[in-house]
């Protein structure tokens, strides 16, 4: 496997990690730990745009170079052109995404937790 793919199934399995962190009461302590999640999967979000282009792009070189086939023997171009119309619409989907997030820790600025009080017995 090559170095891309394999990076691209580290972060899947670091997100899959991330959703049995947060699953339980002891994932997230404090309300400054949510807004450091939402800050790290929003710049993740951000960062995706760019990865689909290059992969696009990667695509385009290679169909150009005459190093794409179909198993059925149907033209490449028409693969390549429906991925290319399905990425656009995912860095469109990320960037989104990552604005989302964005705002959705922004909402957390101000937010501080409760420290639990200590009653004399």
């Amino acid at each position: 496997m090559s170095k891309a793919p394999a990076l691209a199934a580290a972060a899947a399995e670091a997100l899959r990690s991330l959703n049995h962190a947060t699953l339980g009461p002891d994932g997230l302590a404090q309300p400054g730990d949510a807004y450091d999640v939402l800050a790290a999967l929003s710049l993740a979000a951000s960062r995706l745009p760019q990865a689909l282009g290059q992969v696009g792009r990667w695509l385009d070189t290679a169909l150009a170079d005459g190093r794409l086939a179909c198993h059925d023997g149907s033209d490449p171009v028409f693969a390549v052109g429906g991925t290319w119309l399905f990425l656009h619409d995912a860095r469109g989907t990320a960037a989104a995404l990552a604005g989302d997030i964005g705002q959705a820790q922004q909402q957390l600025s101000a937010v501080s937790g409760h420290e639990e009080r200590k009653t004399n017995p």
